[in-house]
């Protein structure tokens, strides 16, 4: 039975083995045995999964002492019960003061056995439900902080664009008949549309959070031309570039470059990665796009002339809401310098290139920029076949050790 506790009984004397294993496999036990200290670790090597340990105290080559301090100090989660026919307090003081359960004299009854290692079930039992409702009560202080960042970092971005939607109606509905000339008009109107667009996308940006909390995408794949895609984000970014008087450079790899996708999730990744590079590189910066390819994996490089990431901030950026930055100091446009956003951009890319069976690794140096590398697999991860229909892809994280070596 796949519930069922396994043990191991550690005693010279073939009977109490004997014993021990006849009482505890009808009480449901699974049950190894060796004849002393040395054999009982051996066990406990190359038998995973026992929980509790019955050891004699007087045996040849390792005692019960000497094995009771090896077991929690190789195996600390596991539980001791000594069995002994020459006890004094002073011993038995000695086995609980080094992590032993019980201390069960000898001659052994069946019901003595039973019961004790009932009751170092029970106390495992506790144990493990202990660390769950730790582990759970940790997970709900995650959710209850990442909510309280979630809030602030909303309201925050909304701020300006309510804000701009308040004012400039109250402009327009004010203004007598003819008040406003028509240049006057158009610049409320461009922005209340800014302010409107602004507001969509961090409708736009909760939604794509509730993807990221399921880890499920909806996949739509076709055969998707990388490069035209990367021209795309660049010129729609490119405007904003130049008013921070920002280069956006990009050079292709000299082949054909395309692969199974699905587009618009490419597309949002890039525009992430790009809005990103532009955010945290100064004015006059430099942002270098490129795509290259590696074996089975097409690379796309985006680095930037920023303020770059600290090492210690390095295991973080792809975190939902974490922001290097102090939110308070953002500016509210998404390209500003330092500007605004949600949190969720670089997890949000990171997730998408996943679903596509890839990943995405940084490397930065503090006030030099930082370079983001995405890996693509050429060939499908599902089908060769293409299909219009759409297809949920599971988000499985690539492991580092196998997208490391390809940088």
């Amino acid at each position: 039975m796949a519930n069922r506790t396994k043990l191991l009984v550690a005693d010279d004397e073939r009977v109490v083995r004997h014993v021990c294993q006849l009482t505890l496999e009808r009480s449901d036990c699974e049950v190894l045995a060796a004849e002393n200290g040395l054999l009982a670790l051996e066990l406990l090597r190359t038998h995973p999964g026992v929980e509790i340990v019955l050891t004699d105290l007087k045996m040849p080559a390792m005692d019960g002492m000497e094995l009771l301090k090896a077991v929690k100090r190789d195996f600390p989660h596991l539980e001791v019960i000594i069995m002994t026919g020459y006890a004094t307090i002073e011993v038995a003081v000695a086995a609980l003061k080094q992590g032993a359960f019980d201390f069960l004299l000898k001659p052994l009854k069946a019901d003595q056995i039973r019961l004790a290692v009932a009751k170092c079930r029970e106390k495992i039992h506790l144990s493990q439900e202990n660390l769950l409702l730790k582990r759970a009560n940790e997970k709900l202080r995650e959710l209850q902080v990442m909510k309280d960042k979630f809030i602030a970092i909303a309201s925050h971005e909304l701020r300006t664009p309510v804000s701009h939607l308040k004012g400039y109606l109250a402009i327009l509905s004010e203004a007598r008949q003819n008040e406003l000339s028509e240049a006057e008009r158009a610049e409320c109107m461009q922005v209340l549309h800014a302010a409107v667009a602004d507001v969509e996308q961090i409708v736009t940006d909760m939604t794509n959070l509730l993807y990221l909390e399921h880890k499920v995408w909806q996949l739509r794949r076709e055969r998707v031309d990388l490069p035209a895609v990367i021209t795309q984000v660049v010129q729609e970014f490119r405007l904003a570039a130049r008013a921070r008087n920002q280069n956006v450079n990009w050079q292709a790899a000299g082949r054909n470059c395309s692969l199974a996708a699905d587009r618009l999730k490419i597309k949002l990744m890039l525009a992430e990665l790009v809005q990103n590079a532009i955010k945290f590189t100064p004015d006059g910066g430099t942002i270098d796009i490129a795509l290259t390819h590696d074996h089975e994996f097409w690379v796309i490089t985006v680095k930037d002339s920023g303020v770059g990431i600290a090492t210690e901030e390095l295991g973080r950026i792809f975190e939902k809401f974490y922001e290097v930055q102090n939110t308070d100091l953002h500016s509210s446009s998404a390209t500003g310098f330092l500007g605004g956003g949600l949190g969720i951009g670089l997890p949000l890319a990171r997730a998408i290139a996943e679903a596509h069976g890839g990943g995405i690794k940084v490397t930065s140096v503090p006030q030099q920029g930082s370079a983001f590398h995405v890996l693509l697999p050429m060939a499908p991860i599902d089908s060769p076949a293409l299909s219009a229909e759409p297809r949920f892809a599971r988000l499985v994280p690539q492991s580092e050790a196998n997208l490391s070596h390809r940088f």
